[in-house]
């Protein structure tokens, strides 16, 4: 009896072979993307702020202020498309970040995989710009 064509489309031959090791990695391309751009954009709001400390001797209250004088246009959460969460801390920096993947807004929190200090969780958690330890 022939086997039924989904069966043979999943078993590798030198026919799919690479789809087979390719097809796997766009699984959550979207989510990689969407993750990237955040990156760059929270980057660019980032690096603003930083020239308005400059400017100002202190980061702004909101980031309405870096607009048109510092940026002509303040980069919006990629995610849900509001405004990027900001707020400044009692030590003199700030909390930089979009909601996550899972469009939930944890107050600036990030995810990390299995107890780990250092690799994110993107599927869960915000995005946040992390400000570099003084």
């Amino acid at each position: 009896m022939p086997e039924p064509p989904l069966a043979s489309s999943l078993r590798p031959t030198p026919f799919n072979f690479f789809a087979h090791l390719l097809l796997p990695g766009l699984g959550n391309f979207a989510q990689k993307t969407a993750y990237a751009q955040n990156a760059v954009d929270l980057a660019r709001a980032a690096i603003t702020l930083e020239r308005y400390r400059l400017a100002h001797g202190e980061f702004p209250e909101s980031l309405e202020s870096l607009a048109p004088q510092f940026l002509e246009k303040i980069p919006h959460d990629i995610i849900n498309g509001g405004p990027l969460h900001y707020r400044r801390t009692g030590d003199g920096q700030f909390i930089l970040y979009s909601v996550g993947w899972n469009e939930i807004d944890d107050g600036g929190v990030v995810a990390f995989k299995n107890g780990s200090s250092s690799e994110i969780k993107t599927d869960t958690g915000d995005w946040v710009w992390r400000y570099p330890a003084k």
